[in-house]
């Protein structure tokens, strides 16, 4: 400010003077704003409001002014969080850890109210100190064995004989000094903060330093008045002590008093944070080996020191072996050049990171970064390929140099970096990411990005905004802007895919591109490698069983990374290991019957770890409808199980203090099990209290509802009650009841589903948890609206690898409702057809119309059994043709949604030639009228198509494995913008025809009634209404029985909404089947109440009947 001098913003008030007159380092508050906090480049300290450089932050120096008590701000350690945050573990443990808090007007600290805790409790136990001020919590935990004392008696220096003595628990905490060094009283030297007390050591009668220090023990001096300190000294050593006898240079020399002082622990070595326990060895028994692989960095080569190469290595090379001639070069790195590689490259220094979506953590890919430039050749400079196996390399940064073709570069032309990635078995093409050089004046471009990769290959976007030749257009994954470019296909590359190239690679590999020095560049598949694939990759083909055993897939280590195992498997389900050699824990559960279950339920596992939060974990499993048990596969350690169903009731499941790898768990959930909320524990009054007022009796509900209570829990913790000695105490851990989980924002899952993940980091499988009205692996499966069909109404009920005879009681039934409504229906179409055989019924166009709802009829009940039994054959494993069952799924339902709609259309169209028969009498043109009605059959058949050709587009097969069971199901997902056309089609379908036929039963009473008047005067018009109603019944019910018939899969989905699990298909079941039942009903309502249709029928009979 007082000089011309500038500097960065980041070197203002960073502890170092850069202005003349020090104006860098007094920038701090105006109007009480802190005036660098716009900057975004500087801390703010909470209490003073200063700002200071993020240099200065986590520096081991406290530049904001300290709170006391050891905190500040900039300096956020563990001692932070044990001083702000509740701690269940060290609540009412004899030491003041907790800022107080004012609640109710008093300061709560967690040393207050401690009247109802069990201070001798898992945390407390032998720990070291006093917890308990009468030391109950310390009895019989004498490590240094020096004194065998009695039950509830403490180790202790009489006050009298300066001898080791044991000393009633009574006598303890009692006022009452009868120990040297008042160890039996820790009243006297406890300060409130434990940060400060380092003194523990009783002078009795010291007015003047009663505390001090052990380290001042024997050390011949006297620091108590009265000499205490020195009293308990070993007399009779022949030889001097340098300082303190607890120094640790003097182990050796101690008396059993002085081992006894010396041993005692110091308050402030009380460990800050204390974590969950479960009281033992809380460590799992496996030994977790982290491997040592590590990716080559460009800049990380070690190499002896070297004068001549300057950044790279001597290479001596032969010239004449005779001669024993040779001569010194330099091998350069990438960044490097020159005879003694004393020149930098012009190159793009990359960093890069990936991420996959969680159904693809499984996936290996293939990484193709080039560097290119925007020319129409689209030249590709230099290139580098990666292996990349989600579930091995999620935290892996891969880094890369990429060098321009020419040295130095053409300044004239643009360059950019592109990414394609293709997966490594199928070689399918997934994406591609386009990352522009945004300052080429540089000669060394610096680019760190993290990329997504994109779901899978129905997601990649294409366009049309280019002209490409030979490919197609395609967009970039990651701009926002739409950026596009030409995909070209195999032997063309340029900007619009408009040069012929001749690909070198092997026969089974990919060609996307030619470099600038004219060779292709190759992605190889699984079993090959080199620049053009030719060499076979042996590694994993042979003796493949040995390397990955139980079905793993193995997969061949990239060549980036320095490892020691040549190979990663990705495991089969129920293994895990290195080489898929380890099966995994297998935990059988099942409930009792009184137990009321929901269809869904979801799996959290705690891992207890020494020193550290306990790790949590959760699964989801589905209960399928006809069991009570579930079997859950897991293949990391863990120590407590806790199943959650979607009433928000948890059951404890598993506890066990030390994991053992690949066993069987069986355990049976009882009611004794479940984890009660504390608001059926505890009276109003406790459960309104502060949290750190509350959970100050969390023991009580242990003691009081003991041994039934399990477990229970709060809006923050989840608790245990364990037994501990002779009393029942609480174990609590956070527990977040409302977390989010999306897979750390990399979920797979569909229409809003939450996504678990069996690990933090670098996890190997997820699963989807679904919303209302969702299900499926992936919640693909929608039974909302008018998306209801078989496969969401019965699949989850059909048993794989089950005869029809062992299927549920719904599968049973619906197999002979299907039966028998399939028989009535192509015996009610044969007979309509014999029927309408005379030339006499297809005069007008209501034959044509009958004929045409007797052909949908036969088609509606065949496709309804060939549906139905494709579902039952398919998900009991008997279908597997994957491309039989794609076909179904495309046309199935299609085709019976368009004969459903004809078929009502067909009987309303009846109705209103009867109709206007009434109203022409003698006046109709049956001619006419025939000739019509064809028009309408290929109208309706041409509006019904239309309607619904949209069905079949959005159409697809999806491999489902739940529940141990590998299923392939057919579903439809409709995007939004037609999501409000599907449900008004089918409005439009159902309600019409119903007005058509409502209007046209009106219309034919009113005209029958007008002609009755004509000659019978003496009759009301609402007599001859009536009369006409009872005359015409059959004309007027019959289609209305039809309509309500079709009506119920509509009320359904209208009145529901959906069907929320699987477990309320049977009202659902009615009402599909009920939709099917009008077209094996036409020859009874159209047929046999007509006269004319009957004697018709009839006379066919006969014929035929004559015939045979």
């Amino acid at each position: 400010m007082n000089s011309s001098k500038c500097i960065s913003r980041n070197r203002l008030n960073d502890g170092i003077i850069d202005c003349f007159y020090h104006d860098d380092e007094q920038l701090n508050m105006v109007n009480n704003t802190c005036l660098l906090e716009r900057f975004k480049k500087h801390f703010k300290c909470i209490k003073t409001n200063q700002c200071i450089s993020y240099q200065l932050v986590h520096d081991g120096t406290c530049h904001c002014r300290e709170y006391g008590n050891g905190l500040c701000d900039d300096e956020v350690t563990d001692l932070h969080y044990a001083r702000n945050h509740i701690l269940f573990q060290v609540i009412c443990d004899g030491f003041n850890e907790l800022i107080p808090v004012i609640i109710d007007g008093r300061n709560e600290t967690d040393e207050t109210e401690c009247e109802q805790w069990q201070c001798n409790n898992t945390y407390t136990r032998c720990d070291g100190f006093w917890n308990c001020l009468n030391g109950a919590d310390e009895i019989n935990c004498d490590s240094l064995g020096l004194l065998d004392c009695p039950l509830h008696h403490h180790i202790c220096v009489s006050t009298e004989t300066k001898r080791l003595t044991c000393l009633p628990i009574e006598k303890a905490d009692d006022g009452q000094i009868d120990c040297l060094g008042g160890t039996d009283e820790p009243r006297l030297c406890r300060e409130d903060h434990y940060l400060a007390a380092d003194n523990n050591f009783y002078c009795k009668n010291d007015t003047r330093r009663p505390c001090i220090n052990s380290g001042y023990l024997c050390d011949s001096n006297d620091e108590c008045e009265y000499g205490d300190d020195e009293q308990i000294c070993d007399t009779n050593r022949n030889f001097t002590i340098y300082g303190s006898v607890c120094f640790d240079n003097n182990v050796e020399m101690r008396s059993d008093v002085e081992k006894f002082f010396c041993g005692r622990f110091i308050d402030t070595k009380k460990q800050q944070i204390v974590h969950f326990s479960l009281g033992i060895d809380r460590n799992s028994s496996i030994k977790v080996t982290k491997s040592n692989r590590k990716r080559i960095l460009p800049h990380s080569f070690s190499r002896p020191t070297n004068k001549h190469c300057h950044r790279g290595f001597d290479l001596r090379v032969s010239l004449d072996k005779d001669k024993n001639l040779t001569t010194t070069t330099c091998l350069c790195p990438p960044s490097f050049y020159g005879d003694m590689c004393q020149y930098q490259n012009q190159r793009v220094s990359l960093t890069m990171q990936y991420r996959a979506l969680s159904d693809a953590w499984r996936t290996p890919f293939v990484l193709v970064v080039m560097l290119i430039d925007d020319s129409d050749e689209r030249t590709i400079h230099s290139h580098e390929q990666f292996t990349y196996l989600p579930m091995r390399d999620c935290q892996i940064k891969f880094n890369s140099y990429l060098l321009y073709s020419t040295r130095p570069k053409n300044n004239s032309i643009n360059y950019s970096v592109h990414i394609d990635v293709y997966e490594k078995f199928s070689l399918a093409y997934r994406g591609s990411w386009f990352l522009s050089l945004k300052f080429p004046f540089l000669s060394v471009h610096r680019l760190a990005v993290q990329l997504d990769i994109p779901h899978s290959v129905d997601s990649i976007k294409s366009c049309s905004d280019l002209q490409c030749a030979h490919g197609h257009c395609a967009r970039y994954s990651n701009n926002q802007d739409g950026s596009s470019f030409c995909q070209c296909s195999q032997g063309w590359s340029g900007r619009y895919c408009t040069i012929p190239q001749t690909c070198t690679c092997s026969f089974d590999s990919l060609c996307v591109g030619i470099s600038a020095n004219n060779r292709s560049l190759c992605v190889c598949p699984i079993n090959r490698f080199g620049p053009r694939c030719l060499l076979d990759n042996t590694l994993c083909e042979l003796d493949q069983n040995t390397k990955c055993l139980h079905g793993g897939q193995c997969i061949p280590i990239d060549e980036h990374i320095v490892s020691e195992r040549k190979f990663t498997c990705i495991c089969s389900k129920g293994f895990s290991g290195d080489r898929c050699e380890i099966p995994d824990n297998k935990i059988i559960v099942s409930f009792h019957k009184d137990i009321s279950l929901s269809q869904a339920m979801l799996i959290h596992f705690i891992r207890v770890i020494d020193n550290a939060l306990p790790e949590r974990a959760t699964t989801f499993k589905t209960i399928p409808v006809h069991q009570n048990s579930i079997i859950i596969y897991w293949s990391h350690p863990f120590h407590l199980v806790f199943i959650e169903l979607f009433n928000k009731s948890y059951y404890l499941a598993v506890i066990q203090r030390t994991f053992y790898p690949s066993t069987t768990i069986i355990r049976e959930i009882k009611s004794s099990d479940r984890c009660e909320h504390i608001t059926e524990l505890f009276n109003k009054t406790i459960i309104k209290l502060h949290l750190l007022r509350r959970i100050k009796y969390y023991h009580v509900p242990c003691q009081r509802h003991s041994p039934k209570l399990s477990c229970f829990y709060d809006d923050v913790h989840l608790c245990l009650c364990n037994d501990h000695g002779l009393h029942r105490v609480a174990n609590c851990f956070e527990f977040n009841h409302h977390l989010k989980s999306d897979c750390l924002g990399r979920s797979g899952c569909e229409n809003g589903a939450q996504c678990f993940q069996d690990s933090l980091t670098c996890a190997q499988t997820s699963i989807c948890v679904c919303p209302t009205c969702f299900y499926g692996v992936r919640c693909q499966f929608s039974t909302s609206g008018f998306g209801l069909s078989l496969d969401a109404i019965l699949g989850y009920h059909i048993l794989p690898h089950h005869s029809i005879l062992h299927q549920p009681y719904a599968v049973q039934i619906s197999a002979v409702l299907t039966v028998i409504m399939v028989i009535a229906g192509l015996i009610n179409g044969v007979l309509t057809l014999i029927t309408f055989r005379s030339k006499k019924l297809r005069e007008a166009g209501c034959g044509l119309y009958l004929i045409g709802s007797s052909i949908t009829t036969l088609l509606t009940m065949t496709l309804f059994g060939i549906k139905f039994w494709t579902l039952v054959s398919s998900q009991m494993s008997l279908t597997i043709n994957r491309s039989f069952l794609y076909v179904q799924c495309l046309l199935i339902d299609f085709l019976l949604r368009i004969c459903l709609s004809m078929d009502q259309w067909l009987n309303s169209c009846v109705a209103a030639e009867r109709a206007i028969t009434a109203l022409k009498k003698v006046n109709f043109d049956k001619k006419k009228s025939k000739k019509f009605a064809k028009y309408v059959i290929i109208a309706l058949l041409v509006l019904t198509i239309s309607t619904a050709i949209h069905d079949p587009v959005h159409r697809r097969i999806f491999n489902d494995e739940d529940n141990d069971e590998k299923r392939i199901w057919c579903i439809v997902s409709y995007p939004s913008s037609f999501q409000l056309f599907n449900s008004v089609t089918h409005l439009f379908h159902f309600f019409i025809p119903f007005f058509i036929n409502l209007i046209s039963a009106l219309i034919i009473l009113k005209a029958n009634a007008r002609q009755r008047a004509i000659v019978r005067p003496h009759y009301t018009y609402q007599q001859l209404l009536r009369e006409q109603f009872r005359q015409h019944n059959r004309l007027i019910i019959a289609p209305f029985i039809l309509i309500i018939l079709a009506f119920p899969r509509v009320i359904l989905s209208l009145v529901s909404g959906c069907m929320k699990s699987a477990q309320d298909s049977w009202l659902f079941l009615i009402g599909y089947f009920i939709s099917f039942i009008p077209p094996t009903f036409i020859f009874l309502v159209f047929i046999l109440p007509s006269k004319l249709y009957k004697e018709e029928f009839l006379k066919a009979v006969k014929h035929y009947w004559k015939m045979i």
